[in-house]
């Protein structure tokens, strides 16, 4: 019993690990972007399409991140895609030329997603292993990775090294826990064996309703984690009259409540159940929203944006969760489809945000995202209980 205990720890940890690694890098890129547009003297609007690249590189590797996993398994596709985003971003510190940096991107963009494909599979035959719901806590290796890859990048920068050394420092601890603590992900025949599926007979592009049902609403959900990371400062300086300097507590206040939430997600899903924690989860980011826009107060502000990180934390986790009990389709191309759809939103959220806020003001932008949340919060409590009424009929 405690050697089967051990076993599962360790498949636990080296999928927390794989999620970390993304986060970790990712967080690592963002303190880079002031000395790219400085090194390379550019504009706003050419630093906006250089950032595109790793939007770019993202959707181009999402429909073949599934199909790497089920051949080569999720262990070599993230120590594979883990050193090529590692050095892709030593050569972005370098600040050698524009076009090689665009090209980084492309590639660094691409390597995020076939992590995050792997491990999510990953993370999906574990539960299945174990009978029990762990995405959340999953996905909270990713949060906790941001916040130390951005803290970590900013007290090196603080104590004077140049972008390559502070890269260089961050990239071989990175590397060493990739080596080291994802070295228990599981191996392709694992994976094989531990997703089955119902798959179509006869119509092999089918995909099932279902699985677009939840990816636009994973869509809504990282649409809404994109816009506090895009437009909470700029909301509350124009806004609230924040200073520009201090804007970023607040997106900050967002981070460490998902860190915090997804950290502990397991536990309360355990004891909540899966419905009640996405339907809820939504509808706090509706009110969260809504309590930015309605109190006139930085105050309330910080306490918005951390609802809103409280109530996003586990949604789109749990949400993967359940699709991957999705009959009539492949478990890697569910879960590289529905990553598309999130995705997407993070990269379009953002500028139909922009957009809505030119026209109507970020007031309007926010609230609608509200509306959004509420419509996630009642659509996921129908087809959760649905299948929990399936799985009763099933059991009776």
């Amino acid at each position: 019993m405690n050697i089967l205990h051990n076993q599962h720890r360790h498949l636990l940890v080296a999928n927390r690990v794989a999620f970390m690694i993304i986060g970790v890098l990712e967080a690592a890129w963002a303190p880079l972007v002031p000395y790219v547009k400085s090194s390379f003297s550019i504009d706003e609007g050419t630093l906006g399409l250089l950032m595109l690249c790793s939007g770019l590189g993202s959707v181009c590797t999402l429909p073949f991140s599934g199909i790497l996993v089920n051949r080569f398994g999720a262990k070599k596709v993230v120590y594979v895609s883990g050193l090529l985003m590692a050095f892709a971003l030593l050569a972005i510190s370098l600040l050698i030329d524009i076009w090689l940096t665009g090209v980084m991107l492309m590639v660094f963009g691409g390597c995020t997603i076939t992590i995050d494909v792997a491990a999510n599979i990953n993370g999906i035959a574990i539960e299945r292993k174990t009978g029990r719901y762990l995405m959340s806590g999953f996905h909270g290796g990713y949060s906790l990775g941001t916040l130390l890859g951005a803290g970590a990048m900013s007290l090196l920068f603080t104590l004077g090294l140049v972008p390559k050394w502070a890269v260089i420092i961050c990239m071989v601890f990175t590397l060493l826990a990739l080596v080291a603590g994802c070295r228990d992900l599981l191996p392709k025949d694992d994976l094989v064996c531990d997703t089955p599926v119902e798959k179509p007979k006869k119509r092999p592009l089918y995909i099932p309703p279902m699985v677009v049902v939840v990816g636009l609403l994973c869509f809504i959900m990282y649409a809404s984690e994109g816009a506090v990371m895009g437009w909470s400062a700029i909301f509350v300086s124009q806004e609230r009259g924040v200073d520009m300097s201090m804007a970023g507590f607040f997106y900050t206040a967002f981070a460490v409540a998902m860190t915090v939430m997804r950290l502990c997600g397991d536990r309360i899903v355990g004891r909540l159940g899966q419905r009640a924690v996405v339907a809820g989860g939504a509808l706090l980011i509706a009110a969260g929203f809504m309590t930015v826009v309605l109190v006139d107060s930085a105050a309330a502000a910080v306490i918005g944006f951390a609802m809103v990180g409280f109530g996003a934390a586990n949604v789109v986790p749990q949400l993967v969760s359940f699709a991957a009990h999705i009959n009539g389709m492949a478990v890697h191309n569910i879960i590289s489809l529905i990553n598309a759809f999130g995705y997407s939103g993070i990269l379009l959220g953002p500028v139909i945000i922009g957009f809505v806020g030119k026209h109507y003001g970020l007031n309007i932008s926010f609230l609608g995202i509200a509306a959004f949340a509420m419509v996630v919060s009642i659509v996921s409590y129908m087809i959760l209980k649905a299948r929990q009424a399936a799985l009763q009929t099933d059991v009776s």
